[in-house]
């Protein structure tokens, strides 16, 4: 997914907003480096904004992950970004409509965590 060496140190702290928008489809080691990258790209005070599925997705079979282990949770995001200030995380439900394979009710979550 990641180059080792990536990103390069001069990205590093580099960016105020770093956004995954539907990013869930890596397991477990892959999300880790994921959020690890992510995490490096912000500055001191910059926030990650992150929006995707949670479990109850499976259900709706309306477009995402197809495993619960690529589905966000609210405590999997808490764990992950322990060490941030979660400024917010909601769990909701909505229709989208973004083509034949993201179309209907789904089960969404979101996350903006700010970097101390």
């Amino acid at each position: 997914m990641f180059a080792p060496n990536w990103p390069p140190a001069e990205l590093h702290n580099a960016f105020d907003w770093v956004i995954g928008i539907f990013i869930q489809f890596a397991g477990l080691e892959a999300r880790e480096r994921q959020f690890a990258t992510m995490k490096q790209l912000a500055c001191p005070g910059g926030r990650i904004l992150l929006h995707g599925y949670t479990p109850k997705q499976l259900e709706y079979k309306t477009g995402g992950p197809s495993v619960i282990e690529n589905l966000y949770t609210q405590d999997i995001l808490c764990a992950a970004f322990d060490d941030w200030e979660i400024e917010e995380l909601l769990e909701y439900e909505d229709e989208i409509a973004e083509g034949l394979r993201h179309n209907g009710r789904s089960a969404l979550i979101g996350l903006i965590a700010r970097k101390p």
